[in-house]
């Protein structure tokens, strides 16, 4: 039974191992090759690294939240026609305050949620694609940028890689 998310595929090849550091090139090169193509490759060559596609996959879910809040709470969103010029426009900025408060809420709940999703994936994928013995040696780190970077420094200051 694999220990991987379901929507997470796992490094497909030989597993790094410090037994053969010189497959460190080799690996290293494949690694990456198919973190790109699962989008993943962004999260360990940029620290903290934010993919823009998810503000706006979260501003588009607030947009979602926001017509269930107008179907559910209408009455928040009715203007009294009899209101004068200066009550109507006190009135729409209230609407206009409440539905901005809705979508910075919602965007910046899923965009984090969203967030934590992607590097858990990118975490989970990288050590998808390491021995066991480097999993027991690096099980304290989570962050997949400074995972990478560990891996990074252990094989590429060991001279036999420059062979």
């Amino acid at each position: 039974m694999s220990l991987l998310p379901s929507s997470v595929q796992p490094f497909v090849g030989t597993p790094l191992d410090d037994l053969r550091p010189l497959a460190y090139t080799l690996w290293k090169t494949d690694f990456l090759s198919q973190a790109t193509s699962r989008d993943l490759a962004e999260f360990y060559s940029t620290k903290d690294y934010v993919s823009q596609g998810n503000r706006i996959d979260a501003l588009n879910i607030s947009k979602m939240y926001l017509e269930l809040d107008q179907v559910e709470h209408s009455e928040l969103y009715g203007v009294d026609p009899t209101l004068s010029e200066t009550d109507r426009e006190a009135r729409l900025a209230e609407i206009k305050a409440h539905t901005t408060a809705i979508q910075r809420e919602v965007i910046a709940r899923e965009a984090t949620k969203k967030l934590a999703h992607q590097r858990s994936a990118a975490h989970t994928f990288l050590v998808s694609a390491i021995s066991t013995n480097l999993r027991r040696l690096y099980q304290a780190t989570t962050c997949p940028f400074e995972l990478f970077e560990h891996i990074k420094t252990r094989f590429e200051s060991n001279p036999m890689d420059n062979n």
